[in-house]
């Protein structure tokens, strides 16, 4: 579908005029023809407003700006409003649904929004001292902190250098569509170097591989997972600005059974 075709379609399916549009959008109702003719092209710019004036779906708007070959909206620019509150409960209950398991997710800034049950127990299981300090809610933890801090995520983790090295390409791989990951990026590789001192691998797991492995050596057992990472999004709805969606995955029966024993399907009844 051509971008006239979608700038044409969006007016009429909210039954307004091209003269009552050019007024909300301060261009002439000459230019909105033209544009919906295909005789010009509209700007980055217009094609937001045009789409925002009109309220319509971000899969749209997307579509829209990759018809014309310009970038989707930064984090500080995508304001999903209602969109966004409708994925945020899809994923609570995605996350819901894995349980006992571990499932979180978290934001551009690698923060997280939202942590299954059984992600807040392996926490407060691997990273007791970080976790204790983040109050054990898990909400807005710095995973980036984390996989730092001497407490932290690695604090536990069997083979934390290769783990290390993963996670840092990864992170640095994405300061690419991300710049104000960087300066927390770099900090973590310099922690990272003075922990490990000439032995993390130069290179971790292939950019844009979407899965790697934990063991954890623990107070209940060795812990084996396989992590999978997915962006919960139509695939021409992803952005920077994108939630991820992280699910963990027990490798073994030993870990399945731990995750089974400590980790309730409901959650515990509240005291009056």
């Amino acid at each position: 579908m051509s971008i006239a075709l979608i700038l044409r379609r969006t007016r009429l399916e909210h039954g307004i005029s091209q003269l009552e549009l050019a007024g909300r959008l301060d261009v002439s109702q000459r230019h909105v023809s033209f544009l919906e003719s295909g005789r010009a092209l509209p700007s980055r710019g217009l094609i937001l407003a045009w789409m925002a004036e009109l309220g319509v779906p971000v899969s749209v708007r997307n579509a829209a700006l990759l018809q014309c070959g310009f970038a989707l909206p930064q984090p500080d620019e995508d304001t999903q409003g209602a969109e966004a509150h409708l994925v945020r409960e899809a994923v609570r209950r995605t996350l819901e649904a894995h349980l006992p398991h571990p499932g979180l997710a978290f934001d551009a800034d690698w923060k997280t929004v939202e942590q299954n049950r059984g992600a807040r127990w392996l926490s407060s299981v691997v990273m007791p001292g970080l976790w204790r300090t983040a109050g054990g809610g898990g909400m807005g933890l710095d995973i980036i902190t984390a996989i730092g801090h001497p407490q932290g995520l690695l604090s536990r983790a069997r083979e934390p250098e290769a783990t290390a090295a993963a996670l840092l390409t990864q992170l640095r791989a994405e300061t690419w569509s991300r710049p104000a990951l960087a300066s927390r990026v770099e900090w973590l590789a310099r922690a990272l170097e003075r922990r490990y001192p000439g032995r993390m691998p130069e290179r971790g797991r292939a950019v844009g591989v979407p899965y790697f492995s934990f063991v954890f050596d623990t107070e209940f057992g060795a812990l084996s997972f396989e992590v999978m990472q997915s962006v919960f999004a139509l695939p021409q709805d992803v952005t920077p600005a994108s939630l991820r969606v992280e699910m963990w995955f027990p490798r073994d029966r030993a870990t399945a059974e731990a995750m089974a024993r400590h980790v309730p399907l409901q959650p515990a009844p509240q005291v009056p």
